[in-house]
């Protein structure tokens, strides 16, 4: 689900749902949820917040991968050690992750890549990385999913004028692709000025060409932490804070 009810009255809360962020600076409401009560999936929290369909017990909120590029990464980083160091930087609109430690908890490898920069005079190496944000569907959900893509194309350019194909082309899902862009369907694609769709080939994207994660994290929104939330809220680590997100 996409789009909030046509009887859904506030225009900020409908906005942030059909037309998600990007960047995703707020994992905990950009990440797709799943209802166990409706077996409706949302793209976010919006989108299901203003289809009133949040519920503690029933919403399963997607987990939040982020893969982080080094080419000479620590023996060992727990999660909770890379949270707390992932920022978002609104200049860039991306994730890093900045973190110290002693080289003696390093693996000593040679490093050619700049992410690394190390200090000899005080003992400590310094890790700084873009890292990239994917939302993962959670291993235990019951139902099946597909997941959601913000970036494809689900609206006619503005100089379609066949309502019908408009109609068409907002109505149902079933990908079709060309060249770089993905169409919610043919209807889009044709509605765009294109007739020859293509195969999509899903990749991994968003990283360093050439390199495979060296960093990586699971955030399970559920799994223990160290504050005590109300029913109706989560535990938000990278923020560090309880929010409330359940109705």
């Amino acid at each position: 689900m996409t789009t909030c009810p046509p009887e859904w009255k506030d225009s900020d809360t409908r906005n942030r749902c059909e037309h998600p962020d990007s960047s995703n600076r707020d994992p905990l409401l950009d990440a797709p949820l799943t209802s166990l009560s409706t077996n409706t999936t949302y793209q976010n929290w919006h989108c299901a917040y203003c289809h009133g369909d949040l519920d503690a017990a029933t919403t399963v909120i997607w987990v939040a991968s982020f893969d982080c590029y080094v080419s000479d990464p620590p023996t060992a980083l727990s999660d909770e050690t890379i949270t707390e160091h992932l920022s978002f930087n609104p200049l860039t609109s991306e994730w890093n992750l900045n973190i110290s430690l002693s080289t003696s908890d390093m693996k000593s490898r040679k490093s050619t890549v700049a992410y690394i920069q190390r200090r000899t005079d005080n003992n400590m190496q310094e890790i700084r990385s873009n890292c990239s944000l994917q939302f993962i569907i959670p291993i235990n959900l019951p139902l099946p999913t597909r997941p959601c893509n913000p970036k494809e194309i689900r609206k006619c350019s503005d100089s379609w004028e066949d309502v019908e194909v408009k109609a068409q082309c907002e109505a149902y899902t079933a990908r079709v692709c060309s060249g770089p862009d993905t169409y919610r369907n043919r209807h889009c694609l044709l509605c765009n000025n294109l007739d020859v769709p293509e195969k999509c080939y899903s990749g991994y994207g968003g990283g360093v060409s050439g390199y495979r994660p060296s960093i990586s994290m699971l955030l399970d929104w559920r799994r223990p932490n160290r504050e005590a939330c109300a029913s109706s809220e989560i535990y938000d680590p990278l923020s560090r804070v309880c929010r409330k997100v359940f109705i």
